[in-house]
């Protein structure tokens, strides 16, 4: 292949790259709204029982079980934690070293590449030292 060739192809893997990133990060601001208005309404919900006796009898009801166990499950469980960490760590990491591959020349590419791979290598090291410890603490047959 000749330079020109190499220089196109890293301009549209350049591209596509920076589409695939933008996308992922609309993809996390949609996932943080919904955990923020999914916290919301959970804060609405509590406040709306008058006493301590209608929330006891809410949460024998089978919706109150329900929505206790879909509660007590993201919160316990650390094995969402270290996957979402994990796929966190592979996008960021694969997204800086695509930058950095078609980034020729490119001052801003070539940065971003490596802010990018190194925050996505510090989430696989995060999520490697949360998987030892919840296995250490304990919590191995729910990782």
């Amino acid at each position: 292949m000749d330079a020109y060739t190499l220089k196109v192809a890293s301009d549209w893997f350049v591209l596509a790259a920076s589409f695939v990133f933008v996308g992922w990060i609309i993809y996390m601001a949609a996932g943080l709204i919904r955990k923020r208005q999914h916290s919301i309404m959970q804060k609405h919900l509590l406040e709306r029982f008058a006493s301590a006796q209608d929330f006891a009898q809410f949460i024998q009801s089978p919706a109150g079980q329900k929505y206790v166990a879909g509660f007590t499950d993201s919160v316990t469980s650390p094995r969402n934690s270290i996957l979402s960490s994990v796929r966190t760590g592979f996008v960021l990491m694969f997204g800086g070293m695509g930058f950095l591959a078609g980034g020729y020349g490119g001052w801003i590419t070539f940065r971003i590449g490596w802010v990018s791979l190194a925050v996505g290598i510090g989430f696989l090291v995060s999520a490697a030292v949360s998987y030892f410890l919840a296995k250490k603490l304990g919590l191995k047959e729910e990782v």
